[in-house]
């Protein structure tokens, strides 16, 4: 299969519903990952640190801010891979705010149509990013929007030229994951990155890849299968993801 073909699938690791209500533990290993996909986002076992997959690579930006190669036997509690190519470029100038880039992907993807994923690769010299870690945990899991009280690490990272990688979700993917867009940052140099809150881009490209697919692997556990998802989890997501 290539790399364009199999790009049009997004593989989901479990659900961002159960990573809010505290399952951590971890149920794909990175070397899994790799073979669905060279880029993507998510988070590690425990909850340590956040995931970031770029140009087939997976890389942890844990409580600290320090960037680690991911050792493939780590396991992942939740993530969205996909192998990425290009279909269309959009040339960027002094982006202000995360914002402003999503306000010029709503109308790029509108041309294509709202109800499909898309892959987005943003590079360029950023001139801010407002990114954010959490510190591992340790059993018996608090849920996550407990977790972000107090175990939130930010970063204000400046004058650096990276890779956001980025995932649109279309308004039915409500119950499996967030509608709308969730990045995460990599610095080229890789000392750098993490969950995106806000950006200021002096000068870049946006790439878009559509993915018409999903493939959905949930965690073969008892304690996974015992989650009660009768809650209305959108206010907490909205306040996880920022």
């Amino acid at each position: 299969m290539s790399a364009r073909a199999a790009g049009r699938t997004l593989f989901q690791a479990a659900l961002l519903q159960s990573l809010i209500l505290g399952h951590y533990e971890g149920s794909v290993e990175v070397k899994d990952l790799k073979g669905q996909g060279d880029f993507g986002i998510g988070t590690f076992d425990s909850l340590d640190g956040e995931l970031v997959m770029c140009q087939g690579e997976v890389y942890q930006v844990n409580g600290k801010g320090e960037v680690k190669e991911a050792d493939d036997r780590w396991k992942v509690p939740f993530a969205d891979v996909f192998f990425f190519a290009a279909d269309r470029t959009l040339p960027l100038k002094d982006i202000s705010s995360l914002e402003e880039l999503r306000q010029q992907a709503d109308a790029f993807i509108k041309n294509w149509g709202p109800n499909y994923f898309y892959g987005i690769r943003v590079h360029g010299l950023f001139e801010k990013v407002y990114a954010r870690s959490e510190k591992g945990q340790q059993k018996p899991y608090a849920r996550l929007d407990e977790v972000m009280k107090k175990d939130q690490v930010e970063f204000h990272l400046e004058h650096t030229e990276g890779t956001l990688i980025g995932l649109y979700c279309p308004s039915f993917m409500g119950g499996l994951n967030m509608p709308g867009y969730h990045f995460h940052y990599l610095s080229d140099d890789r000392k750098s990155g993490g969950h995106v809150f806000d950006i200021c881009l002096k000068e870049g490209k946006a790439e878009f890849c559509l993915l018409s697919d999903l493939k959905l692997k949930l965690p073969r556990s008892s304690n996974f299968g015992k989650i009660d998802f009768t809650e209305d989890l959108d206010k907490a997501v909205k306040e996880v993801e920022g």
